[in-house]
């Protein structure tokens, strides 16, 4: 994984056609995109510099196209970096050259070692924009603390951030038409009334029960269907685990890459190769066409399904997505968390507080005893 850092506003530009620096063209500061908008602002006169909409467009690409030999393979900022790899978590992640030593944005070890970076890193073809700032994000991260459950009752006083980090970070998405023939048996439930005989109180009792019983069914049929952005992350930095309950982002506001709207924040080099992802995206297409044709052999139960898919015509993008990554201090350990920086959604790691969850335990005990004491002397049960 290869991070572009946030770099200082007055020496970010990017070779384009010609060389083009991201100044206001009021004032000629150093400007940095504004989150929720297509623009780029001035700190210093409020100026704001649109992103122009016809470099917008989106590309998409065949299959046979991995890996794109002609496309551009880095982030089109045209400043000298240096790669520094965690010896902690493995994450990868790129500064300016005049850092010398950094921590790793992902685990907060100090333990980096200068690496290569790799050259042959695609550039993305499109991304979702940042919506929210880092304010926002932090006032979404103090809602989401008040809100939990069985933690100690003074995390949300002791509870120190240790900073908000804008970063955007890499996913492939694919479209594909899958054509899937299914068989299977389907099972419905029908009963019968059964007579037994049992003793109760020494006598012999005659009663009657309900007995299930499955009549199977064979049926086949075709199902056929369009996933559209089926989305695929490429990062080994973030937590897969809290990632994806930061899950969904809003696709239908992804726009063509330009580096404008990096300025301000960090991008991630995707470190899972395209291969393996569309590996990844043909066996959730083929999870989904499962559960589809499950649903279509339907009944109450089932067996013997059979589903054979055909991937058609699949196409993919690199695209970035936005994410706030943070952490927090309590009590000497380090929490992390992510935030949406589309939709503001906050997930991630939080200490327990075993004696809240003792007393509950302890409680809805207390609460069965009471009942069963109650139905003993009641006649309840």
């Amino acid at each position: 994984m290869h991070v572009i850092d946030s770099l200082p506003l007055d020496e970010v530009s990017i070779e384009t056609d010609k060389t083009k620096e991201f100044r206001c063209s009021s004032c000629g500061a150093g400007i940095a995109y504004k989150p929720g908008s297509l623009s780029m602002k001035c700190p210093y006169c409020d100026s704001e510099n649109e992103i122009p909409k016809e470099l917008l467009e989106i590309e998409e690409h065949t299959i046979e196209e991995f890996p794109l030999a002609a496309a551009e393979h880095d982030f089109g900022m045209g400043v000298e970096q240096k790669t520094y790899k965690c010896d902690s978590c493995g994450a990868k992640q790129s500064v300016d050259a005049k850092v010398i030593t950094t921590k790793c944005d992902f685990c907060g070890s100090d333990t980096v070692i200068e690496t290569p970076s790799n050259p042959n890193i695609v550039r993305p073809t499109a991304l979702v924009p940042f919506a929210i700032n880092a304010q926002d994000s932090k006032a979404k991260y103090l809602q989401w603390l008040r809100k939990l459950w069985f933690r100690p009752g003074d995390l949300k006083k002791k509870a120190a951030l240790v900073g908000v980090r804008g970063l955007y970070a890499p996913f492939f998405t694919f479209d594909a038409q899958a054509e899937s023939n299914w068989s299977g048996w389907r099972g419905t439930y029908y009963y019968t009334t059964e007579t037994y005989t049992t003793t109760v109180n020494g006598r012999p009792v005659t009663r009657t029960r309900q007995v299930q019983h499955v009549r199977w069914n064979y049926r086949s049929g075709h199902h056929s269907f369009f996933y559209d952005d089926l989305l695929v992350n490429a990062s080994m930095g973030l937590p897969e685990e809290i990632l994806h309950k930061i899950y969904p982002y809003q696709l239908s506001a992804l726009v063509g890459y330009q580096p404008e709207f990096i300025v301000g924040f960090g991008a991630e080099e995707y470190t899972k190769e395209p291969w393996m992802l569309w590996d990844t995206a043909k066996m959730m297409i083929r999870n989904r066409e499962r559960d589809a044709c499950s649903a279509l052999l339907d009944g109450d139960t089932q067996r013997g399904l059979n589903v054979s898919t055909s991937i058609v015509d699949p196409k993919w993008k690199h695209i970035l997505l936005p994410v706030y990554v943070s952490s927090y201090m309590y009590r000497g350990k380090r929490y992390n968390f992510l935030v949406n920086g589309q939709t503001g959604e906050v997930q991630g790691e939080a200490p327990l507080s075993w004696l809240k969850i003792f007393g509950l335990a302890l409680g809805i005990v207390g609460i069965v005893a009471v009942l069963i004491f109650l139905g003993f002397h009641f006649n309840w049960f």
